[in-house]
């Protein structure tokens, strides 16, 4: 509820401006002051929002009510509302706070609601601009950054206190000589900003150092100049960089370090490489050609169950001499750098289909090529070994009976191209699609499914190199689809 205060010691009067208030304003609780006692007790009692005062009283005059009433409520805004003043007396009461002055007579005693209202509208203006003023002096002060402003000439005029602790300081005049001589931009006469960004280091009393950054603007506009600045405690920043640095420096060393040792690796790995190459496929050459020899040459001596025994020997070190192989090849694409250059998928596809001509024959199978394929960046002889074990994968896994029906195709998307490999074979279960592609990982035994488990390992370690991908989709029972991802060569 509006309170105001009316001091006249005309009871007409007292009426008219009570009259006219309770018109413009419905919630309102007005207090006629018509004496010093009902004056000093309203002073005391307090709790008013504005006071409409006459300037001629029998008691005292209006200038003497609005100098007692500031000197207890500076804030309260006063308007004086006579006809016995002059214009001295408005300008000596404006000097003193006066919020308004009006003439009393019939005609203005609109007006006088007109003025209470606008004097209303800027106090209340002035707590929204004071509130906001008390909240961002109070977030200033709870920031952990330093805020504060100068004249031109380098005289700090104001901070925050994270200013001061930055420095160690209890008051400006403590940071003062550090600003003028480590920190004052020199101003400008162009009269256009101007920003400066340092970064210090100030030395502390018990002999730390902290490292202090600072960023302050130039403002020079009508002649005026003043200084805004922020600055901030770097000191961890710094020290974290420091450890970084050194960390990096002595992690290039063990880099090194690490280097050399995992090239003697690879030179033992290698050597051990071309022993695998020829101490173990040596003898299974022997292996192979005596068991052959025994088959041709003694067979009317052997009876079945030596000559099982012979076949079976034969083809497990036919199958131990593939694996080796395999695992060379593997070995080899593990350090090979490969140079890629534009390869027809066409060709590839082509290429791979005459390589398993024989088992294609021998399975009865149906390789449907969708022409024309695109054009990539491969590694002729590595995709073509990629395509190889795709495809003989596709014809290889199927149910006893059906007949493999294979579909290969290509889809663009943006800069790569997939080649797709589809089958219609016995499917791979969702849980086993990323294992296949590890070496060994046999998802079917020797008896059923032939081969060395290590086909799929190769063609994901040729297709890396590549630069490529390799990913497979299948459903259980019902097919496979391989797709292998390589950078598209535009024609």
């Amino acid at each position: 509820m509006l309170h105001i205060l009316v001091i006249d010691d005309n009871p007409t009067d007292r009426m008219l401006v009570k009259r006219e208030l309770e018109r413009q304003f419905s919630k309102l609780q007005i207090t006629e002051i018509s004496d010093d006692k009902l004056f000093v007790e309203a002073l005391n009692r307090g709790g008013f929002h504005l006071v409409i005062t006459d300037y001629q009283l029998r008691w005292t005059n209006g200038i003497d009510v609005l100098k007692t009433i500031k000197a207890s409520y500076p804030e309260c805004p006063i308007v004086m509302f006579t006809n016995t003043g002059n214009e001295e007396i408005a300008v000596e009461a404006m000097k003193s706070g006066l919020d308004d002055y009006i003439i009393k007579s019939p005609k203005h005693y609109v007006r006088l609601c007109v003025a209470v209202r606008g004097v209303l509208d800027r106090v209340a203006a002035w707590e929204r601009v004071a509130r906001l003023e008390n909240q961002l002096n109070s977030l200033l002060e709870r920031l952990n950054v330093g805020v504060f402003r100068a004249s031109s000439q380098g005289q700090l005029l104001e901070s925050n206190q994270a200013f001061l602790r930055l420095f160690d300081a209890s008051n400006l005049a403590d940071v003062q000589g550090i600003y003028l001589q480590q920190l004052f931009v020199q101003p400008v006469d162009s009269g256009e900003s101007r920003c400066q960004n340092l970064e210090i280091t100030f030395p502390l009393a018990d002999g730390r150092v902290k490292w202090i950054r600072f960023t302050q603007y130039l403002y020079s506009a009508e002649g005026e100049s003043t200084i805004e600045g922020l600055v901030e405690d770097i000191t961890e920043l710094k020290v974290a960089e420091l450890a970084l640095r050194e960390f990096n420096e002595t992690l290039e060393e063990r880099v090194r370090e690490r280097t050399a040792e995992l090239e003697e690796v690879n030179a033992q790995l290698e050597s051990f490489t071309y022993s695998v190459s020829h101490d173990l496929r040596a003898p299974l050459r022997g292996i192979s050609f005596f068991a052959e020899m025994l088959l041709q040459d003694r067979t009317s001596e052997l009876d079945a169950t030596a000559q099982d025994y012979l076949y079976r020997i034969n083809d497990a070190a036919s199958l131990m001499n593939t694996l080796i192989e395999n695992l060379l090849e593997y070995s080899r694409l593990s350090k090979a750098n490969l140079p890629l250059k534009a390869v027809s998928l066409n060709l590839i596809v082509a290429g791979s289909i005459a390589q398993l001509e024989a088992e294609i024959a021998q399975k009865q199978a149906r390789i449907t090529v969708v022409e024309p394929l695109p054009t990539v960046w491969a590694h002729p002889a590595t995709l073509l070994q990629v395509l190889v074990n795709l495809l003989s994968n596709a014809i290889k896994f199927v149910q006893p009976g059906i007949e493999p029906q294979v579909r290969v195709y290509a889809e663009a998307e943006e800069e790569y191209i997939y080649l797709w490999v589809e089958d219609n074979g016995i499917g791979i279960a969702e849980r086993f699609q990323e294992r296949i592609f590890g070496l060994f990982d046999r998802l079917h035994g020797q008896e059923v499914y032939p081969g060395t488990g290590i086909g799929l390992a190769i063609a994901r370690k040729g297709v890396d190199q590549m630069g490529g991908a390799i990913g497979v989709k299948s459903t259980l029972g019902i097919g496979t689809r391989f797709w292998v991802k390589l950078r598209k060569c535009e024609s």
